[in-house]
């Protein structure tokens, strides 16, 4: 065995003490006990001797909370908000970090500085977060490895002091004291923690969160109270860094919004579903303390991120501020497409669902970046095909099944955000139409990447949810659970019917869980899948088929679903239906009469039955309802509802735009999943001169398009080696 003399000096009680680490030594939970909103971020430290540098030196460390982790006074990586949150409490995270380049022969020092993030969400707030079952202080469990061998664990040798953070929260903000830097304030032993963080423990499996992008402001805006507001011109999650200079003790104030007054006042609207741990702690507020160094100073906050355009700077004591730039910081996805079209409304549609899509991917798929930062799980799977032909979320939706997989309850039910509470999950925006990314998410990486690896290891949750809902049927078999077809147009007060939508996602959920079936060697189960599923297609026809193509009442979303989901319509009836479809959109003046639902459905369909042209007139049609009168605001991003003005700026679930014009302008369809084999259906557009994507699949990229070339459309398409093109319908070129 292996022994390792290390010494520490841990105030009065430690001075001066050795301890031989033995290299079976357990690793322990260990914190710097600031369960307390008033309680500092914490610095855990282990000090060490080496007696020569090693070759190969590695840190493994499970984390409940956030984390930074600092060798010898250097950062290690570039990733931030680390580890990407799991269900508390039933899973945390374990981060890797390669020290061998940052440790030397000597005296080193690691240090891990703790924030609050998803373990300590003590905001009060309509999601009931402060009560979770997880909550309390951040804390880790770790082991370093030299060339192979334990050197140390986490225990009790480790010791704490508080930093110059002195407030984090998820949602408020985060407020820091430079005048504590380089001290060791409140030094202490570290906590052994006796109650350990519920649930395993998994290496981290999603991708990272970094600073992506950065935004200069484009105006600064002058308030009645004389503070600066600065408009950086677009809507983004993430956070500000100043540099200031100025008077020891002097703060500096940032209030952060997306929307202001006519008077340049922030409105606060996002926060009124939140509020602080008392009066002093406002949402989406951050505070700086200068340290007063000559010259000036840097900051930007580690363990909070807003949602915000604008952002409100204001000063108490002798300070000014050098600059400010805005940071756009999301998960770190590397681009699998790009979309290039001469018309100028739909790249610009185009350029705010991306920016939507990566606001709202900030380790998780969610909602929006202010208000709520929840994960939402009917936003993620209505945008998530739109964001697999744009970036290569993979493994993000991976971490995110394995979310769902951990919420899910032993009766079958899974919630409608992630993480979710007791409170708030299971009772009220859980339904088909929310709970489909259990059923999704396996679905489309499938078809995307030829990975069924999702598939298996949901496998068995699919079933029980289904198990789950066929308590659910009423006395035909149909479904009313949870939402429908959110956020749509007021004028429609009572909208498509629940009962439609719902029936007609468990009547995909059976066809799905039968593919799986089938491919899983279960045939008998296939069987039954199967045979439901056209229970439910029947009863369907018969609740809401009113013949001659018309469904239900005839709204876009009744006419949409039954051919949205194959084979769901009335035999033989499709082109009826489809006809009757474009019929209501030209009637509607091609304005989007529905919600989140429709509003996938509706263009899909459309240019599914030959009217591309119709779909593409709703996406850049001007007039409310619709997508192209978002584009008036400057923000970049695309709304929560369709007159867009007292809800959210920046929400992802009317985002499928995208997708559809991958699959139906530049027409690639794959029909083998992974894209071995492709089919290409390009649909041109008039008035539009031309229309290019490119994709990156597992084979490698494939480039479609089309242009018109004296007044006649001219296709072209690249595929790499290994796909194999079935089909083509169109002017090759």
């Amino acid at each position: 065995m292996t022994l390792y003399k290390r010494i520490v000096s841990v105030g009065c009680a430690f001075a001066c003490a050795s301890l031989t680490v033995s290299a079976d030594a357990t690793p322990r939970w260990i914190s710097g006990d600031t369960a307390a909103p008033e309680k500092p971020a914490p610095v855990l430290v282990k000090e060490f001797t080496l007696d020569e540098k090693p070759k190969k030196a590695v840190f493994t460390v499970a984390v409940a909370g956030w984390c930074e982790v600092i060798v010898n006074g250097e950062k290690v990586g570039c990733d931030v908000l680390a580890p990407v949150t799991c269900q508390p409490d039933m899973r945390n995270s374990s981060l890797t970090f390669d020290l061998t380049d940052k440790l030397k022969a000597g005296d080193n020092a690691l240090e891990v500085t703790l924030g609050n993030g998803w373990q300590n969400t003590f905001t009060i707030c309509a999601w009931g977060f402060q009560n979770a079952p997880w909550i309390g202080c951040p804390k880790i469990r770790g082991e370093m490895k030299c060339d192979g061998k334990p050197l140390f664990v986490t225990d009790g040798s480790w010791f704490a002091y508080d930093s110059p953070i002195v407030f984090n929260s998820l949602r408020n903000g985060e407020w820091y004291d430079a005048r504590m830097e380089g001290k060791r304030v409140n030094k202490r032993p570290a906590k052994v923690e006796k109650y350990e963080p519920w649930g395993e423990v998994s290496a981290e499996d999603a991708v990272p969160c970094r600073e992506c992008e950065l935004f200069e402001p484009k105006r600064v805006l002058l308030t009645p109270r004389e503070t600066d507001v600065y408009d950086f011109g677009a809507n983004i999650a993430g956070w500000c860094e100043i540099e200031v200079e100025g008077e020891a003790g002097a703060k500096v104030m940032l209030d952060y919004d997306e929307s202001i007054s006519r008077h340049n006042v922030l409105l606060g609207k996002m926060h009124k579903h939140t509020k602080g741990e008392g009066e002093r702690r406002p949402v989406q507020h951050d505070e700086y303390i200068l340290a007063g160094r000559e010259g000036g100073e840097k900051w930007h906050p580690r363990f909070t991120y807003h949602g915000f355009r604008y952002v409100q700077v204001e000063f108490s004591g002798k300070a000014r501020l050098k600059s400010i730039k805005a940071r756009f910081v999301h998960s770190a996805f590397k681009r699998a497409g790009t979309l290039e079209t001469t018309d100028r409304t739909f790249t610009a549609l185009q350029a705010s669902t991306e920016r939507s899509y990566l606001s709202n991917f900030v380790g998780i798929p969610t909602d929006c970046p202010h208000r709520e930062k929840n994960g939402w799980t009917g936003d993620a799977q209505l945008a998530m095909e739109t964001g697999l032909w744009n970036f290569d979320a993979k493994d993000s939706y991976v971490h995110f099944l394995r979310m769902m997989l951990d919420a899910q309850r032993k009766n079958g039910a899974v919630p409608c955000i992630l993480p979710c509470t007791p409170k708030f999950g299971f009772f009220w925006g859980s339904g088909p139409a929310w709970d489909a990314i259990l059923f999704e998410i396996p679905w489309q990486i499938y078809r995307f990447y030829g990975d069924d690896a999702p598939a298996r290891e949901a496998y068995q949750a699919m079933k029980r949810y289904l198990a789950y809902m066929s308590a659910k049927a009423d006395k035909d078999g149909l479904y009313a659970y949870g939402l429908g077809d959110w956020c749509r147009w007021w004028e429609d007060r009572r909208g498509t019917p629940i009962r439609l939508t719902d029936s007609a996602y468990v009547y995909q959920f059976n066809r799905r869980l039968a593919f799986w079936a089938e491919r899983f060697g279960e045939r008998e189960y296939a069987a039954e899948r199967t045979a439901a599923a056209e229970k439910i297609k029947a009863s369907f026809n018969a609740a809401f088929y009113k013949g001659d193509g018309m469904y239900a009442e005839g709204r876009l979303t009744e006419l949409a679903a039954p051919l949205y989901f194959k084979g769901l319509c009335a035999d033989g009836e499709e082109t009826k239906v489809a006809k009757k479809l474009v019929e209501a959109v030209r009637k509607g003046k091609h304005k989007a009469y529905f919600g989140i639902l429709g509003a996938k459905w509706v263009p899909r369909v459309l240019a599914e039955y030959g009217y591309a042209d119709d779909a593409f007139r709703m996406f850049v049609q001007p007039e409310v309802p619709g997508w192209a009168h978002w584009l008036q605001f400057g923000d970049g991003t695309l709304r929560e509802t369709w007159d867009g003005d007292e809800s959210s700026h920046n929400h992802i679930m009317f985002g499928d735009l995208s997708a559809w014009a991958y699959e139906y302008v530049a027409g690639i369809v794959p029909i083998e999943p992974g894209f071995r084999k492709v089919v290409f259906r390009p649909h041109i557009l008039e008035g539009v001169e031309s229309f290019f994507v490119t994709h990156k699949t597992p084979f490698g990229e494939i480039r479609a398009g089309w242009k018109t070339i004296n007044g006649k459309p001219v296709f072209s398409y690249e595929v790499p080696e290994g796909i194999e093109v079935k089909e083509f319908c169109g002017d090759r070129h």
